[in-house]
């Protein structure tokens, strides 16, 4: 279920458009398993995903000999044990469709974009005993930042600017016993989740067919859109 946390900030309204992009492959994985999956960060594209950046680091060590302090127990076991059993689902938050997003997570025609919100997608995480958090990233720059040591999640909401045009929405939850429980999927309704998916415009009317059929398998009423996208690429 959907838990508040105060390191997971939420400045955008309820009922703006959030969007996941994926290869169709993954679309059908998520309706055949009715889960989502969650991504350790150690398998993420960004290598500093989870980790404390190096100009944080240097603060924090120049920080530890003035004060005696001692936070490098804290860095190792965000390194070695969080960037493991911490599992993150992100999303988009946007008014519109975005072209860049389509070209880097669904990587071919056959790609779909799912469009829901955040209020549904709080609610949708109710089929699951687990513990959601969800929040906005905070993107940030070397020569001006805030950086939490004081909370494990912090480091996994934070990122450097440079990604800063996905305008991600993360869902976080945790898995303690990651090592005898290496199961990554969370229970979701998708029926409260699943809004909108949205094809190509190049989409053959078979395509469009197979979604269909693939919606009334799964008793699911979600509105079938074209992107409005025009570019030969999608």
């Amino acid at each position: 279920m959907y838990v508040k946390h105060p390191v997971f900030k939420e400045s955008k309204s309820l009922d703006i458009s959030i969007w996941r992009y994926m290869d169709f492959w993954k679309f059908l994985n998520l309706l055949d398993n009715k889960a989502l999956f969650f991504s350790n960060s150690e398998n993420l594209g960004d290598r500093f995903e989870g980790r404390i950046p190096p100009f944080v680091l240097e603060k924090i060590k120049l920080r530890d000999e003035e004060t005696g302090s001692k936070s490098e127990e804290i860095i190792n076991y965000i390194e070695n044990v969080c960037r493991k059993t911490f599992l993150i689902s992100s999303w988009s938050y946007a008014e519109r469709e975005s072209f860049a997003l389509w070209k880097m997570y669904a990587k071919n025609k056959s790609g779909v974009a799912i469009q829901t919100d955040l209020y549904s997608l709080k609610e949708s995480f109710n089929m699951t005993t687990k513990s959601i958090y969800i929040g906005e990233i905070n993107y940030i720059h070397e020569k001006k930042y805030f950086f939490d040591l004081g909370n494990l999640f912090y480091p996994f909401m934070t990122k450097f600017d440079f990604y800063s045009f996905e305008n991600e929405l993360r869902c976080i939850t945790v898995n303690e016993d990651y090592e005898k429980n290496k199961e990554n999927l969370v229970d979701i309704d998708l029926k409260t989740l699943i809004k909108k998916v949205h094809i190509s415009q190049s989409s053959k009317p078979e395509f469009v067919k197979l979604i269909e059929q693939i919606k009334k398998e799964h008793n699911l009423n979600f509105e079938i859109c074209y992107s409005k996208i025009n570019d030969s690429w999608l």
